[in-house]
């Protein structure tokens, strides 16, 4: 990718049967990372929002619109420097921002609700925490039925007996987003202090601990959660009842 004139350009050798439409460098503040979704506004605007890996800054929109011309409309800063906006998604005009920390036990961490009705200006109207001990917060979130999102996060009580494994499964009830409140949970048996279950086995070469990167459930089966489970593989849980959630199906591919 080279910049010629303000232009950027690629050769056929990095692009292949696809056409650059148009850039924006974010005021510089370029990373991004799987935290990204549009909006479409009450009068008729497309606005892309993406989230910030790492501070200062927290949120950007652009205006994507006009696809040729975008337009940098806003761009948050985080609250502290140790923070990092994992993930984001978006429901009707409502937002939840993850933020995870660099170190455990550090302010700031959790669920932010934001009001983007006003997309020039979004607004924080709630906030989970979840600041702890053996925490860092969340990394990755799930939420497109405007009830529940499903977190990979940690908590405030939370004790894993390795701190490899300080991120797992949570459901948040959002229906009232100025007050999120945790509807359930599920960690790996053998992962947390006070399991009757035996500490898991550790991967050999390339631990990553057996904590969650995501989770998806989708609209058409409700009761099902499908969780990426690092070291732990695949998950299917049964979610119909959040306060008692069980793991149905498990294939594991690490170590491989």
């Amino acid at each position: 990718m080279t910049n010629k004139g303000g232009v950027m350009t690629s050769s056929t050798q990095e692009i292949k049967n696809m056409k650059l439409i148009s850039h924006h460098d974010l005021n510089g503040y370029g990373n991004i990372g799987e935290g990204v979704a549009i909006h479409k506004t009450r009068d008729g605007r497309r606005i892309f929002y993406m989230a910030h890996v790492a501070a200062p800054k927290d949120i950007t929109s652009v205006d994507v619109t006009d696809i040729n011309n975008p337009k940098l409309i806003a761009q948050t800063d985080l609250e502290y420097p140790h923070l990092r906006s994992n993930s984001l998604s978006i429901v009707g005009d409502t937002m939840l921002v993850a933020y995870q920390s660099t170190d455990h036990n550090q302010p700031g961490t959790g669920v932010g609700v934001y009001d983007i009705s006003n997309a020039e200006e979004p607004r924080r109207i709630g906030f989970w925490n979840a600041q702890g001990p053996q925490s860092k917060g969340c990394h990755c979130l799930w939420w497109v039925d405007g009830e529940y999102a499903h977190l990979s996060s940690g908590t405030p009580d939370s004790r894993p007996t390795n701190s490899k494994d300080d991120q797992f499964y949570v459901i948040l009830d959002v229906k009232n987003p100025s007050n999120p409140v945790e509807a359930g949970r599920w960690h790996f048996p053998g992962t947390q202090e006070g399991d009757s279950a035996p500490p898991l086995a550790r991967h050999p070469q390339f631990d990553a601990g057996h904590s969650l990167h995501n989770a998806n459930v989708y609209p058409d089966r409700p009761d099902r959660a499908y969780c990426a489970w690092k070291d732990s593989g695949v998950v299917t849980l049964d979610i119909s009842d959040k306060s008692n959630i069980s793991m149905l199906a498990n294939v594991n591919y690490a170590p491989p």
